[in-house]
């Protein structure tokens, strides 16, 4: 499937969990969970425009002191989502460094907060430039599980169980854009930043009449119409779907709830911590089996199951928990 989405997790599947997903057409990134993220350059990092974390265990938040090291100074905003007293977990964080030089630079970071609850979302900012002291704290209505909803993707949450809530999301790319190069040269278009704007045009709405300016050489351009150059050019297609989901148990509430976040996802990031013979430990512990999480795959419809977050204790048995999820998965 063609997509702009580049997903991948941070580490392996021993390793602390996390899930980067790359804008392959912009140097941007949208990042689950904070674990260790010693693994990623700085560079891939600063790319980062949305963090949504499961829950703050140290294994998913960790990392978060090492973004904000990298971060630092940069006159980025990032936009942090997490579940109930994640205003209060990053409060803590902030609150654990010294920042009495902070005002004296030019805005240097902005964390938007924002904490998943049932019924709200309730939202708040950190500003370096005020030495991340709590500001602008107000609430919106949690409407149909999305937390962001832009031109060309959404993001959704379902508030999962795991003695305390977790979230599970998923990423969805709204439709997926080819420009047919071909058809360019044929009708002598050139290459350029204008093919950008055709694309923002589209992901926006705007009516077929719209009219756009395409260069045509020498500090001049043409005007042709969106739809045209939708007929023309480009190449629509349905989007993917990414869904990622860790830490939780199994039960019939919980799994009808996964079921419906992860529908038919093209990627399906299920956590594994556990062999299928381990189902009264991961039910003590609040976690999946791998049999479980391939019977979740299952019936979600997902076309690809990618299972991780193995625990530790089966270093040497990682081919047994793939296998035995894949065997519940493709099961008829």
């Amino acid at each position: 499937m063609n997509s702009d989405f580049s997903p991948k997790l941070i580490n392996n599947p021993l390793g602390d969990p996390g899930m980067m997903v790359e804008f392959l057409r912009e140097q941007r990134a949208l990042q689950f969970d904070l674990g260790d993220l010693s693994s990623i350059a700085n560079g891939e990092l600063l790319k980062i425009s949305h963090v949504f974390i499961s829950h703050t265990h140290i294994d998913h938040f960790i990392g978060f002191d090492h973004l904000l090291r990298v971060i630092f100074g940069r006159g980025k905003t990032i936009h942090l989502y997490g579940p109930e007293n994640f205003i209060t977990n990053v409060a803590g964080k902030l609150a654990g460094f010294t920042w009495n030089l902070a005002d004296r630079y030019s805005e240097s970071v902005t964390m938007e907060v924002t904490e998943v609850h049932a019924d709200r979302l309730i939202k708040a900012k950190f500003k370096a430039i005020d030495r991340f002291r709590k500001s602008d704290e107000r609430e919106e209505p949690f409407i149909d599980g999305v937390l962001v909803d832009e031109g060309g993707f959404t993001v959704r949450a379902a508030i999962l169980e795991h003695r305390i809530p977790c979230l599970g999301f998923a990423l969805n790319e709204k439709y997926h854009f080819n420009i047919r190069k071909d058809r360019l040269e044929e009708m002598g278009y050139p290459p350029g930043s204008w093919l950008n704007e055709l694309k923002k045009c589209i992901y926006e709405g705007k009516p077929d009449e719209y009219l756009l300016q395409i260069p045509a050489g020498k500090n001049r351009s043409q005007q042709k119409s969106l739809g045209h150059l939708k007929k023309e050019l480009v190449l629509i297609s349905p989007g993917q779907k990414i869904s990622y989901v860790v830490d939780t148990v199994y039960n019939e509430a919980n799994k009808t709830r996964i079921v419906d976040l992860v529908r038919e996802s093209d990627i399906f990031f299920c956590e594994s911590p556990f062999l299928a013979e381990e189902e009264a430990r991961g039910l003590e512990r609040h976690h999946l089996t791998s049999r479980q999480a391939g019977i979740i795959a299952r019936e979600a419809g997902v076309k690809k199951l990618n299972v991780f977050h193995f625990s530790g204790r089966h270093t040497f048995r990682t081919e047994q928990l793939v296998q035995e999820a894949e065997e519940a998965f493709r099961k008829k």
